[in-house]
């Protein structure tokens, strides 16, 4: 497995341990079938950050949380929640890296008029391979 594998996994289960209003319902992909509230993983995207004799990434993933309760701040709660599970979160069982950092929160209702959509980006410096 490649680094953004392994960050996008471990994320996945962070999450189920940690939140557990999502009843395990964290996702690479969700259907149309799923229950809500759950969370997918959205898009990721590196840059270069080498050290000295260290080959680097500086890694930002995006963590999509989709709710369809009425009360939105019950929906900002569950946003919060995965923010939390992996603000100042490592394993560096698996992986040489930095704490994730939050870099951005945002919460918006989604043009269909019932959901709500969180989004978390995260970010991380992990040492990859050369």
């Amino acid at each position: 497995m490649g680094v953004e594998s392994v960050l996008r996994q471990m994320i996945q289960d962070r999450i189920i341990a940690e939140v557990p209003v999502l009843d395990g319902r964290v996702y690479d992909r969700t259907s149309e079938d799923d229950p809500f509230p759950n969370v997918t993983m959205g898009p990721g995207h590196w840059l270069p950050a080498d050290a000295e004799c260290v080959a680097g990434e500086l890694w930002t993933g995006q963590i999509d949380v989709w709710h369809r309760d009425v009360d939105k701040g019950i929906a900002g709660d569950v946003t919060k929640a995965v923010a939390a599970a992996l603000r100042g979160w490592r394993d560096t069982v698996l992986l040489t890296m930095t704490p994730f950092r939050i870099a951005m929160i945002r919460q918006m209702d989604e043009p269909d008029g019932i959901s709500t959509h969180g989004i978390i980006q995260v970010e991380t410096r992990v040492e990859s391979s050369p």
